[in-house]
């Protein structure tokens, strides 16, 4: 708890001297401000282990940029070629991980992929995801980034 009490300190107050400067008047208040957010986000988000596997996490950063950028063009190829019409769905896909902060983390990161965006939870437990795609393949590229996104974070074991 105090290592997690310690990094959270100093990151608020990095956040801190990043937007008010590093002089001496604006330390004390920063200070203050970083110690009262770390109190209350041990309150709000106490710490959970986490299992990081190095590899898994480099792999996953690493295939983002790539992935980004190629669903990128193909959204907008298709946008942009009047022989092709975009067709939007609504997919519902049932996510392997339990609700709560990894399934709320991994539907964060998937919003960050062009051609999917989680849009919500269906009656049955299951996530409505936006597709461009069709839905085979969108629920199907979303189970492999799940399962990708578990192994880095050690949440398949």
């Amino acid at each position: 708890m105090a290592a997690a009490a310690l990094v959270r300190f100093a990151l608020l107050l990095t956040l801190w001297v990043a937007l008010a400067g590093d002089g001496w008047k604006d330390l004390a208040p920063g200070v203050a401000a970083a110690a009262l957010g770390t109190w209350w986000s041990l309150r709000l988000l106490p710490p959970a282990p986490l299992r990081v596997h190095p590899a898994a996490l480099a792999g996953l950063v690493l295939r983002f940029p790539w992935q980004a950028l190629t669903a990128g063009v193909q959204v907008a190829r298709l946008a942009l070629d009047p022989r092709r019409r975009p067709e939007p769905k609504h997919v519902t896909w049932a996510p392997s991980l339990p609700p709560g902060r990894a399934r709320d983390a991994f539907l964060a990161y998937a919003s960050l992929l062009p051609g999917t965006l989680p849009a919500g939870d269906a009656p049955d437990g299951s996530i409505v995801i936006h597709a461009i795609a069709g839905a085979g393949s969108a629920a199907a590229a979303m189970n492999e980034e799940e399962a990708r996104f578990a192994r880095a974070f050690g949440l398949d074991d």
